[in-house]
C-alpha cells in the first residue's frame, strides 16, 4: 500500500471541497473588494494561496496555521481601507513582496 506525504492530505481536502466545477482565477486582476466579498473565490482558499505565494518568495516551505491567518489578516486590513486596490497591491504593501 502506498502512502501519501502528509502535505498532500490538505491539498486533497481542498480539491475535494471544490467539487467538479473547477475555475481559474487570475489573482493579479482581483480587487480588494472582490477579495473581501468572496464572490469570485472563497477567502479561505485565497488565504492559503497568499501564504503559499508569500512563503514561496522567501523560499520557506513551512506552513503554520497561525502564519496563514496573520497574512490573511494583514491583507484584509489593507483591503478594507483600499477597496479599489488590487489584491497584489495589498500583498506588496503589507507583506513586502515585490514580485
Amino acid at each position: 500500500m502506498k502512502t501519501l506525504p502528509l502535505t498532500t492530505i490538505p491539498l486533497l481536502a481542498i480539491l475535494a471541497a471544490t467539487g467538479a466545477s473547477a475555475q481559474t482565477v487570475d489573482v493579479a486582476k482581483l480587487t480588494c473588494k472582490q477579495y473581501l466579498v468572496g464572490d469570485i473565490i472563497r477567502r479561505d482558499y485565497l488565504a492559503l494561496w497568499l501564504s503559499g505565494y508569500y512563503n514561496g518568495t522567501h523560499n520557506d516551505t513551512i506552513v503554520a496555521t497561525d502564519t496563514v491567518q496573520k497574512i490573511a489578516d494583514k491583507v484584509s486590513t489593507y483591503c478594507e481601507a483600499n477597496l479599489d486596490a488590487t489584491l497584489m497591491d495589498a500583498i506588496r504593501s503589507e507583506l513586502g513582496v515585490n514580485k
